[in-house]
């Protein structure tokens, strides 16, 4: 697929001028605004260029680290960690960990199971 940052470019700057701030937490998960990325970057294939993504650390009412999620499930894939979420099985992108505004933030999806959400913290903490 031809990655369109042309597009992209023109609608972060409509996200940028939005007077937004939506109330959000962690273990949250929202479809978030992420764009179209370089390279192997996790990016967006849909019209308003977002992607589910899991609330990891939230820093300010405007700043926080998310994953991005894919419904795509890999195994033997390192840096995954898989969780169900209303039936629905996901792998967290461990590797795509990265800080967002909350402009991004589309709708919230859920909230994240407590015990997923425990492991993925330690998963995390393991290799920083």
């Amino acid at each position: 697929m031809q990655k369109d940052f042309d597009v992209w470019n023109k609608r972060k700057k409509i996200i940028d001028g939005e007077k937004r701030n939506p109330d959000f937490h962690e273990r949250e998960i929202w479809w978030c605004a992420i764009g179209v990325n370089v390279g192997s970057e996790q990016h967006s294939q849909t019209s308003d260029y977002s992607r589910p993504v899991v609330i990891v650390k939230k820093f300010t009412r405007d700043v926080f680290w998310a994953i991005p999620l894919t419904t795509k499930i890999k195994d033997g894939i390192p840096f995954r960690i898989r969780f169900t979420l209303e039936d629905m099985i996901n792998d967290i992108l461990v590797l795509q960990m990265r800080i967002f505004d909350s402009k991004r933030l589309i709708r919230k999806v859920g909230v994240m199971p407590k015990e997923d959400f425990v492991a993925l913290i330690n998963y995390i903490k393991e290799f920083l």
